[in-house]
Order: C-alpha cells, then sequence, then structure tokens
C-alpha cells in the first residue's frame, strides 16, 4: 500500500504571507503576540531564518480552508 506522500515545504516570506491574507505587517504580528487582542493561537507559527521569517505554505492554506470552513458552519446556524 502506498504512503501519503508528505506535503510539499514550500515556505512564505512574511510579504506574501500578507500579500495572501490582504493584511498589514502589525497585523500579522499582532495574531501571533499571545498579548495582543487579536491573537490567534491556530495561526501558523513562522520559522526563523536568521533576521527573516518565513510561514510553510501548507499550514497556511490549512489554516485559511479552517476559515473557510467556519464561515459555513456560522452561515447554517
Amino acid at each position: 500500500m502506498d504512503k501519503p506522500s508528505p506535503p510539499t515545504l514550500r515556505m512564505l516570506r512574511r510579504a506574501e504571507v500578507q500579500a495572501r491574507l490582504g493584511i498589514a505587517k502589525s497585523t500579522l504580528y499582532a495574531y501571533l503576540d499571545e498579548r495582543s487582542p487579536s491573537y490567534l493561537p491556530e495561526f501558523p507559527k513562522p520559522v526563523r531564518l536568521g533576521s527573516t521569517i518565513a510561514f510553510l505554505e501548507h499550514e497556511l492554506d490549512s489554516f485559511v480552508i479552517g476559515l473557510m470552513q467556519a464561515r459555513e458552519v456560522m452561515r447554517e446556524r
């Protein structure tokens, strides 16, 4: 039996994540900051690459899919 293939490990830089989500840099960092009222514990955690950060594309995709599914649940109520 074939094993499922692992997700492609593509890393997205901060600016690309902002562009995909349509959010500002400050909003992105607020999502990651546990002290922020905008903190989203389910938001993918960044990977440090020297002095910059990146996000795994498949984790970000899963996060967005979760938002879409939550939207559908809310519509059904």
